[in-house]
Formats: structure tokens, sequence, C-alpha cells
């Protein structure tokens, strides 16, 4: 007779099993921290009940001025999970300040923390839900109460705006993205100012953003620039500030950094060139005005212009007029370092920026307010400055 069958596992179902045994474990144990903790809450409002009162329960004595009347219940969401009919003491004379439990709290500090933390590293207030559920039980959170917790950003991102900068900056991207946001009278569409710079050490950041109140202006930029300044953005270290074709924001440097060279976006301008050449010819005319910025030298890329001017002159002469008119700023980046060029010539470098900042805002079709503007952008600023904090640009730093 064939002795009890020999049990073996394979490799598959010991992990099976012992992923049980953890997930029974970790649960057990959670559930039992949650109810001591109850306890220790419960314990800590009996214990302040009785100060208020000077009299123990069922105690009798003629020191105490006031009794109890009874209890009532009320949940607390905790980082631990949600807390169900907890008990609070209730007196006669009502109005007690716990200090246990404030009053009307819903949330423990760790967990305001805890949505902070998540919104800033990027989770949409929509989602925060979806995460905190398996945590702490369905409906422990809601989109609107992350939108609540998230306005205690609002003292960081004043903060942010008014904190000393440091003036060590060898290039400045500026560029400007729109968002709706919704006006007194109406929904509007805010222009949002960005400053990128990257520091002699070659470490990239994300300075400042400011809403300007109607669109990318000459008076707008002018204020934002005037503003980063007078904070310590003197630009003495400057060599390049990398623009698109915006002419007021041209003009406002050359007020506020009247030396500093600007470098026109070639991704920009070859745009508007496309769009003064027939359209059957756009392809061709704007690969062969590539070799002008991938030249090796500043020199060979002259000779290239002037090669690719005498070819479509007589074909788009408004096309070649277009890219004529701004040739010397456009050819800037060739007095940097080499290693940076690629870079420099375009604010390609801002535009990674701004498609994560259309990847947090594209659920938000429109924001109620100003407020909630700022502190999207300040969210992503800050967790786009914390990731950069320690990956330098390295060749710009090689030649730094």
């Amino acid at each position: 007779m064939e002795s009890v069958a020999e049990i073996r596992f394979e490799d598959k179902d010991l992990f099976e099993r012992w992923s049980r045994v953890k997930e029974d474990f970790w649960g057990d144990l959670k559930g039992e921290t949650l109810r001591a903790l109850k306890r220790l809450l419960e314990s800590s409002l009996e214990v302040e009940a009785q100060d208020l009162i000077g009299s123990k329960r069922w105690e009798h004595n003629q020191g105490r001025w006031t009794y109890r009347n009874g209890w009532y219940e009320r949940g607390l969401l905790t980082g631990l999970g949600y807390i169900e009919s907890l008990k609070v003491p209730r007196v006669r004379d009502g109005g007690i300040k716990w200090k246990t439990i404030p009053r009307y709290k819903q949330r423990s500090e760790d967990v305001d923390e805890m949505v902070i933390e998540m919104f800033l590293a990027g989770v949409s207030t929509r989602r925060v839900e979806e995460v905190l559920r398996p945590l702490m039980g369905q409906g422990a959170i809601s989109a609107g109460s992350v939108s609540q917790i998230s306005k205690r950003l609002d003292s960081l991102v004043k903060r942010f705006h008014n904190r000393a900068i440091r003036d060590e900056y060898v290039y400045l991207i500026l560029d400007g993205i729109f968002l709706n946001a919704k006006s007194p009278a109406m929904k509007k569409r805010r222009c949002i100012l960005v400053a990128y710079g990257v520091k002699k050490d070659g470490k990239r950041e994300m300075i400042d953003f400011y809403l300007a109140p109607k669109g990318e202006s000459q008076n707008a930029w002018e204020h934002f620039l005037n503003k980063l300044y007078y904070r310590g953005l003197e630009g003495k270290h400057l060599r390049l500030v990398v623009i698109d074709g915006n002419e007021g924001l041209r003009n406002a440097i050359e007020l506020v950094y009247p030396g500093v060279e600007k470098q026109r976006c070639w991704a920009h301008k070859l745009r508007n060139v496309a769009n003064k050449v027939p359209k059957k010819l756009q392809d061709l005319c704007i690969n062969e005005a590539r070799d002008i910025y991938k030249a090796g030298s500043y020199k060979e890329a002259v000779w290239n212009f002037k090669k690719w001017a005498g070819i479509w002159r007589p074909v788009a002469p408004e096309a070649v007029e277009c890219l004529e008119g701004d040739i010397e700023e456009l050819l800037n980046f060739f007095a940097c370092p080499w290693e940076d060029w690629k870079r420099l010539r375009t604010t390609n470098i801002i535009e990674r920026v701004f498609r994560e900042v259309r990847r947090r805002t594209r659920p938000m079709s429109c924001f109620q307010n100003r407020e909630s503007v700022e502190r999207i952008i300040f969210a992503i600023f800050y967790r786009l400055n914390q990731k950069w904090e320690n990956k330098p640009l390295f060749k710009i730093t090689q030649n730094s």
C-alpha cells in the first residue's frame, strides 16, 4: 500500500503561500494597531473629561463644577486608517475644547501631510482618493477634501515667489504657457511666464513663474524680470538668454539685462519660415535650413545660410527675409561651449517642462481661480527642482 504521498511545493506555490501569510499577518497587525489607537484616544479623552469635571466616573465630591452627559460617536481619519465609532464624552455645560482631538477635526495631521506630499509628487487631486482607498478604506478622503488640504500650499507659494535668488546662472530660458482659469465674469486664458535657469555648476532650476494679467506683453515680462533682478538675479554671470520670437520679451530683456546676448529659438523661427513657403516645398526648404544651425562653427553656419538664401530667394523671398532679419540672434549660441549648442539653440529645454504642466492640468478643463493655478504650477516646479537637485547638465558643467 502506498504511503502518504509526499507534499512537494514548487517555487511558485511557496511564493503564493508566503504572500498570503504576509497579507494576513499585516492585515491583522494593522487592524489590531487601529483598535489600540482607538482605545488610546478614548482613554485620553476620558482623562481630559475627568480633569475638566474635577471628578472620576461615578465619584461624588464637592469640588466638581459640572456633570457628565453621556457620550457621542464620531470618526477620525488617521495614517493607519479610518477609526469608526470613536466615543467622545459629553458634559452638561457642553463646549469642551479637546486637546486630544480638536472639535470638527476630521483628519489627523499626518494624513494632511501625506496628501500634501502626494500632491507635490505629481498625484492629481482626483487620484489621491484612489491611492488612499486601499490604505484607509472606502470614502476616507474625497477630491474636494484634497483640494481644501492643498490650500495649505499657499504660504509655500508666497515664500517661493519672494525668496532671495543667488546670482549664479549662466543660461536663462524664458517662455510662457497658457491655461484656462475662471475670472469673476467668465473663463479666461491665463498666461504663465516662466524662467528656467542653468547655474555655473551645471545644475538646472525652475527659478520662478508669474501669472500675467494680459498675456506675454512687454509690460508683463518687464514686471517679471525686474522682480527677479531685485531679488538677486542681476545677470552678472549670464552668457545667453534663450527666447522665442516674442517682441515684448525681447524688449524687456534689453531693458533689464541690456548687456546679455539673446538666442532666438530655431524651432519657432523655422515654423514662421515654413508658413512663407509653398506647402509642397516646405519640407525641402526647412530640411535645408537646418544645415545652418547644425554647422560645426559660426563661419560654416554663415556660409550655409548664404548658400540656402541664394537657392530659396527666387522661390520664397519672404521666407528668406524672415530668417535673414534675425540671423544674428539665431547664431549667438555658437559663442558658447560646443557641448551646450544643442540645448541652447531652441527653447525645447523648457518645452519639456510645459509638457509636464499639460499632463498635470489636462484633467482640469478650467481652474477655479488664480490661486489654484499657482498651487499646481508650484507643485510641478517643486517636484522638478527636487528631481534635478543632484543631476547637473554635465555637458554644460565641463566648460562652465
